[in-house]
């Protein structure tokens, strides 16, 4: 049997045995090549191939390193040098986190807010909110050494802030109180440099008064009036709005005293009394904001300081005690239990603002009002100055809120609420101080038509709270119009203090708040009014003299 060749191929392109040649010796189809004519054709065509070129050989030869690299070299090298590998790359990441906290620590808290704002939100503000801030940025410090001044300037804040010059300033007795010259640029500077509240040390108290618009008379009016809240002070810590002591007028709340210990504290706080430092009221002070602590309840890590609040007095309550424990932890930073209750109080005020409308009101969560906005807009504010962190949508919302609060198109007046009413005197004050705070520069239009406003219709002999906002209003804003308004208001206030008899250094009440509050409500809106020289500094100044070093 005839064994059948394995190595014979398969005819390709339809070419069978059949059609191959027979082989002359052995009658058997012939072994023949797989190419058609056709493709013999083609390939006869086809250039022969020469020598292959050089750097086909370079391009093998250098892939042939680059995987004998990766392949045998470069693990090779890890395993020698994997224990420094580690170390570096520790190192790096230690090296880059301390660098990025030392950056944060160093920015401005309004630049570091802005930072966070810009990775974490999107701002979308009506046409009239697009305006550019003007706000002379400023970093509280924990000290003097902190100062970027020149020895001079050290040395001048000292003696300056030297006993006699602190117990002269709050003497409430003293009639013959002096007060210094205009102070000089280079004063006002150390000042400003101390932040937001350096207005409330001595050396600042003192040059800011004169400089400001106040007056001996004014510094007495206030000392007499802190001496009166002093006297009122329960033995713990508390103060009651319907216990306002002989011949003076009781409010109706019985119980809300945590606020009523809060509007007090301010007065105290707006002097530059702290429980941190030696002075007359120290111990007054840290007792207040001791009870203040003892009344917050601690939920889900917001503390509610509403207390035992009467009516709709819950969230006015929670927006004064917040904005006294952050001026408190302001001027004591190394505080770290009332940061913490800073903390705290500021969360709960985010967490109660209204979702839909951005406002807040007498309850969380609660379709806001203008009066009640402007306590957690100054609760939020003093915060800031304290470098708490504030959501930055929280703020962007309670813009929202006044811009549907306005009382005409372009925002120069404020109604109670939204879309309800007419625009009243009080709320525009309210208003405008919380769009000074919230961004409006100086220059901006309607903020402009809005002091003016207020300025011609000046200050109310009876309306306190008006007086209150409007004058921080006025303050803030400076030149012409303030000089006017503070003449009256000044005078008018010291003039109508109380001087004789057990209630003397407070103010009897004039108005349906008054009433409501009673005395100690009235002497604290009053006492904070002429505190207004130095209890915030302006908002829209401007250094125009430098110091050398």
């Amino acid at each position: 049997m005839d064994r059948v060749r394995s190595d014979i191929p398969n005819f390709p392109n339809g070419v069978s045995d059949s059609d191959a040649p027979l082989s002359p010796s052995t009658g058997c189809p012939a072994r023949t090549s797989v190419l058609t004519d056709v493709q013999r054709r083609t390939r006869a065509r086809r250039p022969r191939r020469g020598k292959v070129p050089a750097w086909t050989l370079w391009v093998a030869r250098q892939a042939g390193r680059i995987q004998k690299f990766f392949s045998q070299t470069l693990p090779v090298w890890i395993a020698q040098h994997r224990e420094e590998m580690v170390s570096y790359a520790i190192s790096f990441v230690i090296l880059s986190l301390s660098a990025l906290i030392m950056a944060l620590w160093a920015l401005p808290p309004a630049t570091t807010e802005r930072l966070f704002g810009l990775v974490v939100t999107r701002t979308e503000l009506p046409d009239d909110d697009l305006v550019v801030v003007d706000v002379a940025e400023v970093v509280q410090p924990d000290d003097l050494r902190d100062l970027k001044v020149n020895s001079n300037l050290k040395a001048l804040l000292s003696n300056l802030d030297d006993g006699d010059s602190s117990a002269e300033i709050n003497d409430p007795v003293d009639r013959d109180l002096t007060l210094d010259i205009e102070p000089t640029d280079a004063q006002m500077e150390a000042v400003f440099k101390q932040g937001e509240f350096g207005g409330r040390s001595t050396a600042g108290r003192r040059a800011a008064v004169q400089k400001y618009g106040g007056t001996a008379a004014s510094e007495k009016s206030v000392n007499m009036g802190l001496a009166w809240l002093a006297g009122l002070q329960r033995d713990d810590g508390s103060w009651n709005l319907s216990a306002p002591g002989p011949d003076a007028e009781p409010g109706i709340f019985q119980r809300t005293e945590v606020g009523a210990t809060s509007l007090a504290l301010l007065c105290f706080l707006g002097a530059g009394h702290t429980h941190a430092n030696d002075g007359p009221y120290r111990e007054i002070v840290h007792k207040g904001l001791a009870y203040i602590g003892s009344q917050a309840e601690i939920v889900q890590g917001t503390a509610d300081l509403r207390g035992a609040s009467e009516g709709n007095a819950g969230m006015y309550v929670q927006g004064l005690a917040t904005i006294c424990i952050s001026e408190a932890h302001a001027l004591d930073p190394a505080d770290t239990d009332l940061r913490q209750l800073t903390q705290m109080a500021v969360r709960f005020i985010e967490r109660a603002q209204d979702p839909a409308g951005g406002g807040w009101r007498y309850r969380p969560r609660q379709a806001g009002d203008t009066s009640v906005v402007g306590w957690q807009v100054m609760a939020l504010q003093s915060a800031k100055a304290g470098r708490i962190k504030v959501s930055s949508s929280v703020l962007r919302e309670a813009r929202q809120f006044l811009h549907a609060a306005r009382g005409d198109d372009d925002g120069a007046t404020y109604r109670y609420t939204p879309n309800r009413g007419n625009a009243t005197n009080s709320m525009t004050a309210v208003g405008l101080l919380c769009r000074m705070y919230l961004g409006w520069g100086k220059d901006h239009k309607p903020l402009q038509k809005g002091v003016q406003r207020l300025s011609a219709v000046g200050p109310s002999s009876r309306d306190v709270y008006y007086n209150y906002y409007a004058t921080q209003v006025l303050r803030h804003f400076g030149g012409d119009l303030w000089d006017k308004w503070n003449l009256q208001m000044r005078e008018q206030l010291v003039t109508t203090q109380i001087t004789e008899g057990p209630a003397a250094g407070s103010w009897a009440p004039t108005d349906n708040h008054g009433i409501q509050g009673g005395q100690i409500y009235q002497t604290a809106l009053s006492i904070l009014t002429l505190e207004v020289y130095y209890r915030h500094l302006p908002l829209y100044r401007r250094l125009e003299a430098t110091v050398s070093e």
